[in-house]
């Protein structure tokens, strides 16, 4: 028995090392209010080198996705089709949305490819802005 624990909880170790995206605004809406958190949303295109390196590196850093999945529902979004609101969409990639589960901004709209460390500060100040 404490065989197949281990190997449970060596399994769960190794399957969360990134972040748990919803794939609908809407859902994750749903998500945030039952959960009190503020919603991250990741808005992307397949042929965005920025948004590209952020999902490689910034986003799998392990300082990063912990604390993307412990105080945010993560949604990432297509840029050409999705189902957030109007005033949530954008023409550029990538660009970050912070708000509550009703679509309020708790933070400034964030553009572009961070870095890890400054990307951190960011999530830290919307999760203030949050409480």
């Amino acid at each position: 028995m404490k065989k197949i624990i281990i190997l449970l909880l060596m399994t769960l170790g190794l399957n969360a090392t990134e972040i748990n995206w919803l794939d609908s605004y809407t859902k994750a809406a749903e998500v945030a209010k039952e959960e009190n958190k503020p919603m991250l949303i990741f808005i992307n295109r397949s042929d965005c080198g920025a948004c590209e390196m952020m999902k490689e590196v910034v986003f799998k850093d392990k300082i990063i996705y912990p604390y993307i999945n412990e105080h945010f529902v993560a949604v990432s979004l297509n840029i050409n089709k999705n189902d957030a609101p109007k005033d949530l969409q954008s023409e550029m990639t990538p660009t970050f949305h912070f708000v509550k589960y009703d679509g309020t901004k708790i933070r400034e709209t964030l553009v572009g490819g961070k870095t890890g460390k400054f990307y951190l500060n960011i999530l830290k100040e919307a999760v203030a802005a949050y409480k």
